[in-house]
């Protein structure tokens, strides 16, 4: 069985870059972490790190094999959780949520499945974007929150359930002269600067991103990690508006939509073969999206 434990501390090294800033940092000796490490690699027949001018990096082999192996034990913690569901007569769905973007479809569906299958339990945990994709990717939950599937990402086991297309909103201090429109162009906020994620986050803010900066030199682009708290302060201080996915993740802007023809693209985020409950679920997802409005 791979131990966990271990594999957090070979995480640990690769990113302290040392092994003795990562025994410091784990709280045990230097040596005892190399002995570990060495017995692991005669195990495997393999290095998993390499030495350079630069520090102690993994090697090729042991990139893949921490990568993999984090996968196989969150499949295994998964597959545990399943088989004791099973041997007490239940089952259950887990759904990661994203701490900032309250979903707007997935509760609808939920009640919906419930009335179907009342047997089935229900999980719901929150996780900040920047851990989404590898607590993902490490199975601790089995459904994604519909607005992952703007996010980019390289994890393979990752297939999506489109559901809808929606315009992008500008979220505006109430007062501003700007919250009486019904929409927004690039005009409008012209002079004004636009807080968005950084590149490389959202697909459809990189596509925006790129317009703005080939044709609206009038509009200042602010960087962020996340959506948090502090976005309101930053709106009043530098007279900022801001990127929105939806009118109801912050009720201190009024959400006014935009005009120009960027949609984000929605759906749910599933494991690759999930599992039967998993698949009546996104099927009974598919007809309600036909039949009512979700969102």
């Amino acid at each position: 069985m791979l131990d966990e434990v271990l594999l957090k501390r070979l995480k640990t090294i690769h990113e302290c870059g040392s092994f003795a800033r990562a025994a410091e940092k784990l709280f045990i000796s230097r040596q005892a972490l190399v002995e570990q490490v060495s017995v692991l690699e005669k195990q495997l027949r393999f290095p998993l790190f390499e030495r350079t001018n630069r520090g102690t990096r993994l090697t090729s082999a042991g990139e893949t094999y921490l990568n993999h192996s984090f996968q196989l034990v969150g499949s295994y913690q998964q597959l545990l959780r399943k088989c004791r569901e099973k041997s007490a007569g239940a089952n259950s769905i887990t759904i990661g949520s994203l701490s900032n973007l309250p979903s707007v479809t997935l509760p609808k569906i939920c009640q919906e499945y419930r009335k179907l299958h009342p047997e089935i339990a229900f999980n719901f945990q929150d996780f900040p974007l920047r851990y989404y994709f590898e607590q993902f990717s490490n199975h601790y939950f089995d459904v994604t929150s519909e607005y992952i599937m703007n996010y980019n990402h390289n994890v393979e086991d990752l297939c999506f359930l489109p559901l809808k297309k929606v315009q992008q909103h500008i979220g505006v201090l109430h007062g501003s002269p700007l919250a009486s429109k019904k929409k927004l162009s690039f005009k409008d906020i012209r002079g004004h600067s636009l807080i968005m994620y950084k590149e490389g986050i959202g697909k459809a803010e990189d596509t925006l991103r790129s317009y703005i900066i080939k044709n609206e030199p009038d509009i200042r682009i602010v960087d962020i990690d996340s959506y948090d708290s502090s976005l309101i302060t930053q709106c009043m201080l530098s007279d900022a508006v801001a990127l929105l996915y939806t009118t109801r993740s912050y009720p201190a802007l009024v959400s006014i939509p935009a005009s120009w023809d960027i949609s984000i693209d929605l759906g749910i985020g599933f494991h690759k073969n999930p599992d039967f409950e998993i698949q009546e679920f996104l099927s009974l997802a598919e007809d309600l999206n036909k039949r009512i409005n979700l969102f």
